[in-house]
This record gives C-alpha cells, sequence and structure tokens, in this order.
C-alpha cells in the first residue's frame, strides 16, 4: 500500500486512480468477510465457551475479530496504511491538481475508520472508555476473559476431535 501511495504521489494521473482501484478492491474483499460471517446472537452460558451475557454481546458485536483474527491481525495493518498513507495523498493530490482523486482518497478514511473499529476494536474501546463510556469499559474487561475462553473452548474441541 504505501509504495502504490508513494507511487501515486510521484505520477497522480494514471496511478492515483490504480490506488482508489487496489483500496477499493481491498475494502470490498474485507466488507465480503465480515458480511460472511454474519452477526447472529452469541448463546451465553452453553459449552465449550461457556460465555456470560456480556461476554457473548461481546463476541457477537465484533464477530470478525473474534472469528478470524489473523486476518483481523493483517487487515488491520493494511487498514493502517490505508489511512496514513490517505491523510498524506489526499492533499498531496489536491496541491497538485489532481481533485477527484483527492476527493476520492479523502472520503475514504470514513470507510477506514469504519472498518478498523470492526477488525481492530480494542483501540476503539480504550477511547471510548477513556471518555467514561461505561459500555466501552465493561466490553473492555471482558475482552481477556473472553479470549480465554475461546482459547480454552477450541483446546478442547481439538483434544476430541478424532
Amino acid at each position: 500500500m504505501l509504495i502504490l501511495a508513494g507511487w501515486a504521489a510521484l505520477t497522480p494521473q494514471p496511478m492515483s486512480w490504480f490506488y482508489i482501484g487496489v483500496v477499493g478492491a481491498f475494502e470490498l474483499w474485507l466488507a465480503r468477510r465480515i458480511a460472511e460471517v454474519g452477526n447472529d446472537p452469541v448463546p451465553a452460558g452453553p459449552p465449550p465457551y461457556s460465555f456470560t451475557e456480556d461476554e457473548a454481546r461481546l463476541v457477537r458485536r465484533y464477530r470478525f475479530y473474534f472469528t478470524y483474527p489473523r486476518i483481523a491481525r493483517h487487515a488491520s495493518s493494511v487498514l493502517a496504511a490505508v489511512g496514513l498513507s490517505s491523510l498524506v495523498l489526499a492533499p498531496w493530490l489536491t496541491f497538485r491538481l489532481a481533485f477527484l482523486p483527492a476527493i476520492l482518497i479523502g472520503f475514504n478514511l470514513f470507510a477506514v475508520a469504519r472498518f478498523t473499529k470492526r477488525v481492530a476494536p480494542l483501540m476503539a474501546l480504550r477511547i471510548a472508555a477513556s471518555r467514561g463510556d461505561r459500555d466501552a469499559l465493561l466490553m473492555l474487561e471482558m475482552h481477556d476473559p473472553a479470549w480465554t475462553k475461546i482459547r480454552a473452548g477450541n483446546e478442547a474441541e481439538r483434544k476430541m476431535a478424532p
């Protein structure tokens, strides 16, 4: 992403559109993966996880993050690169008089922020908790116990598999 952003900064006219296309393709792929996971209720209580009500609410809210932690980690890195490069590239393209690509890249920051909250929720929860949001503070408290239960439940299922 950073190489594409640098290339778009050096030659704005063809490469900024290529950058927008690559970012758009990645965001469409990520949106499909998040939609595939769904938003079904997570049962509280039954094995193998035995979630409490609050933990089940946390896992439901950030289901993609808990279902595919590796993909979420890598996607958050790509989103960080897209966000940082967009913060530099949008004003630079405006300076270079490539207004339409600059506007599209600038507006894309809203999508990056939304996706980041879904794939890397800890930072958003910490910010909300520092502002006094009690629900975010409760979710932060439930994060580590939920992961402990998920790991223990997955390990128990692995041992039972033939």
